[in-house]
């Protein structure tokens, strides 16, 4: 892990009403190198947890700076972290091939999923019920 050794916390609070540690750090001379999956690894490393545990939130880098600046939570348990984070962060998390997979799965579920009528198809039963 190439990028441990240039990660540096800057802050890291216990947040005790959602059971989850928030992390704020630096990766120095990361920007452009680093994809979600690399840094959760290097966070999970040098922190000592699991990397599934660990969700980023931000990895923001700055105009003529190397350096990387992220937010992520450690969650505890996997259960608390999908009750509480937004589905698409929990995707952003996924290698790419596993993301197309989901996404994939979800545009299956929703168009199969009976009683789900499109505003296009209400509006053409509601222009049928005035004609008759």
């Amino acid at each position: 892990m190439q990028f441990l050794s240039t990660l540096e916390i800057s802050s890291d609070s216990e947040n005790k009403l959602l059971s989850r540690r928030e992390l704020k750090f630096v990766f120095k001379g990361a920007s452009g190198l680093l994809t979600r999956q690399g840094a959760a690894e290097a966070i999970a490393a040098k922190v000592g947890v699991a990397k599934e545990n660990v969700q980023i939130i931000s990895l923001k880098g700055s105009f003529g700076i190397r350096d990387l600046s992220a937010s992520a939570f450690i969650y505890s348990d996997l259960k608390l972290c999908k009750r509480q984070l937004p589905e698409y962060i929990l995707t952003r998390q996924l290698p790419k091939d596993e993301r197309k997979k989901a996404k994939e799965e979800k545009k299956k579920a929703k168009s199969s999923s009976p009683g789900t009528a499109s505003s296009s198809d209400a509006k053409q039963v509601a222009a049928a019920d005035k004609k008759s």
